[in-house]
């Protein structure tokens, strides 16, 4: 761990709202610090901070509503201009824009394009934007994610609000981090975040523009993000009964099992497959960075985003040259259906799921352990139905009633 990165910068002057007393709209001609034109195109994004315009530059324009622009967002995106940063990907500021006087409004970024990364945590919509996707592609992804957020910490700058609402996915390679103006740069905190992701030792410390984060605080959202995708869609801290996910963070109780360890909380579902099929050493790099007292587990001590890229890429490499589908071809699957396969142990077909699964898994029946669950789980849904009492009859009269009444 570098420990120049992982120190806090120094605390600066609080916020500040700047004058605005003139807004845009399409059509305005605004100016860069430069002095060069730039004129506002048709509205593409609107959210809580401004709009996106498209412009007649080959970047878009992010303009702030009045009440968004602050001392803090201008002093970031000036310190981002100086260090003259640039990364494929990362929207950063091209130019700060002021208005016909000369207020502060805005900034022109590289254009974003893509698909929420969040919408990869839902089976259905994965499926529909990327249908031909297996688990390399989601770990390619990774791969890249984790470049961009090595360069960022390479020049001390923390994102501060990592979350899978503000990366943006249109392919494996092509990945887009928004709301740059956010970070937290040269003294200057960032002022947002979500308990997911943020580290147990700041959990509960205050509102997040009140103290600033090092890479170490940040290296714990960046293994959640990693985890929310090799799992795809569960946060590392949901479990099976016990505390509140902030609860589970602050006493780092993970319920992933590596080996005999286990806290016998795993979430039932398709995540246990998920957690099986990945290889043994990156469960055990996220097993001993969630668990109390884990290798990797404290500010100083966890991995940060140039060792999770080596560990991620040598998993990309066994995906593409065949290795891990050797021993199960299910583990090249997004969504593995079954446990991954164990030497020694006999597999056999089941006649009603097709899945290859250990023998000792079967029933009585003749199938295997899971659709049998799933029989019994419909047979339970059907005799509820049957035994629920009929409303229909006494909903309409008393529809009639008040209808009557009123007419």
């Amino acid at each position: 761990m570098n420990p120049i990165l992982n120190k806090p910068m120094q605390k600066i002057a609080p916020d500040r709202r700047l004058p605005v007393t003139k807004s845009v709209k399409p059509g305005d001609v605004l100016h860069t610090q430069n002095q060069q034109s730039v004129t506002l195109g048709s509205v593409l994004g609107e959210g809580g901070e401004g709009s996106v315009f498209k412009t007649n530059t080959p970047y878009v324009a992010k303009v702030y509503k009045p009440e968004k622009t602050t001392s803090h967002r201008l002093a970031k995106l000036q310190a981002l201009l100086r260090m003259g940063l640039s990364c494929p990907g990362i929207c950063l500021p091209k130019a700060l824009l002021y208005n016909s006087k000369n207020e502060f409004v805005g900034y022109l970024m590289e254009k974003a394009d893509g698909v929420k990364l969040r919408n990869l945590y839902i089976k259905p919509l994965l499926k529909k934007t990327f249908p031909h996707w297996r688990k390399r592609d989601l770990t390619e992804l990774c791969v890249n994610i984790l470049r961009r957020i090595g360069y960022l910490h390479s020049k001390g700058i923390v994102l501060g609000d990592i979350n899978p609402d503000n990366i943006l996915v249109r392919t494996p390679k092509e990945v887009y981090f928004v709301d740059c103006d956010s970070y937290q740069v040269d003294g200057y905190p960032c002022a947002v975040g979500t308990i997911p992701f943020t580290a147990p030792e700041l959990q509960n410390k205050g509102a997040y523009n009140s103290f600033l984060r090092t890479i170490g605080n940040e290296n714990f959202a960046v293994a959640v993000l990693l985890f929310s995708l090799m799992v795809t869609g569960q946060m590392p801290y949901n479990q099976k009964g016990g505390e509140t996910s902030q609860g589970n963070i602050i006493n780092m109780d993970f319920s992933y099992p590596l080996g005999e360890k286990s806290n016998k909380k795993t979430p039932n579902g398709p995540w246990r497959f998920l957690w099986s099929h990945l290889p043994k050493y990156l469960k055990e790099a996220f097993y001993e960075t969630f668990s109390k007292g884990g290798k990797y587990s404290t500010e100083n001590t966890r991995l940060g985003a140039f060792e999770w890229y080596k560990k991620l890429n040598y998993y990309l490499g066994l995906l593409d040259t065949g290795k891990l589908g050797e021993q199960d071809k299910m583990s090249e699957e997004l969504y593995p259906t079954r446990f991954k396969k164990q030497k020694g142990v006999t597999y056999v077909v089941c006649p009603r799921c097709n899945e290859d699964t250990d023998q000792s898994h079967f029933t009585k029946e003749g199938i295997c352990m899971e659709c049998q669950r799933k029989i019994w789980l419909s047979r339970q849904l059907r005799n509820r139905t049957s035994r629920a009492p009929v409303r229909k009859t006494v909903q309409s009269k008393s529809r009639s009633f008040f209808n009557c009444l009123f007419h």
